[in-house]
């Protein structure tokens, strides 16, 4: 008898909790605001709370209590005064310059910044006039004006292979990895950063060599103005 009151209980909040999630959770987990999140992680634990306590009505009231804030919450939103105040969008890279002070806001380290530039199609930050991160957590890059998306096939015009853009130096650190593939040493490299005005390769935030030859050099610490962004 207690087996089939205790599967009755757990199909019980099975629906309780379904619905909950159904209606809190319309949008994907990376397009949900924070407080949508919240109320999904609290939801899934007070609707465990009848299958240790045996108290299915009271979980119940809890659970639709959560819905009910997380919907104020949601039409409060809509509000001026809240506009930002979960989340607002980060600017990372703005005119091809990595902001690190932001980038460091955001959690994100340079190699996840360029996994991310790449699966956009971007592997040469220069490329890129604005990075940003959305509330949603996702990326929208915006090429500059020479790197967007028109593919040559429709311009007709014949192309060099693509290869990979190498980075050489991260946050102050020689990938000796990379200089070797390339056939190059330190001293050829530091020889190439005083074109930059570099004399330490700890100023250095990031720099990479692309497949036409150039190198892209990012520097540590540097003041970037930005918009302001919605």
């Amino acid at each position: 008898m207690d087996i089939i009151i205790y599967v009755l209980r757990c199909i019980i909040m099975l629906l309780v909790s379904w619905t909950g999630v159904r209606l809190v959770g319309k949008k994907s987990i990376a397009e949900m605001t924070s407080y949508d999140l919240a109320a999904i992680m609290l939801l899934t634990t007070v609707a465990a709370e009848p299958l240790v306590y045996k108290i299915t009505s009271k979980a119940t009231v809890g659970v639709f209590a959560i819905l009910l804030a997380t919907a104020f919450l949601g039409n409060l939103s809509l509000k001026k005064f809240f506009y930002n105040i979960d989340a607002r969008p980060t600017i990372v890279i703005s005119e091809g310059k990595i902001i690190e002070q932001e980038l460091k806001k955001a959690r994100m380290n340079l190699p996840l910044l360029l996994s991310e530039l790449r699966i956009k199609g971007y592997q040469n930050v220069s490329d890129v006039r604005y990075a940003i991160i959305e509330p949603s957590g996702k990326m929208s890059v915006i090429p500059t004006s020479q790197s967007s998306p028109v593919t040559p096939k429709e311009m007709g015009i014949p192309t060099a292979p693509v290869n990979l853009s190498f980075p050489l130096i991260i946050d102050g650190k020689i990938d000796k990895v990379n200089l070797t593939f390339l056939q190059k040493n330190e001293e050829w490299l530091l020889n190439q950063l005083k074109a930059f005005s570099v004399s330490n390769f700890d100023e250095v935030l990031l720099a990479q060599y692309d497949s036409s030859g150039q190198l892209f050099v990012n520097f540590k610490n540097k003041k970037i103005n930005t918009p302001n962004i919605f």
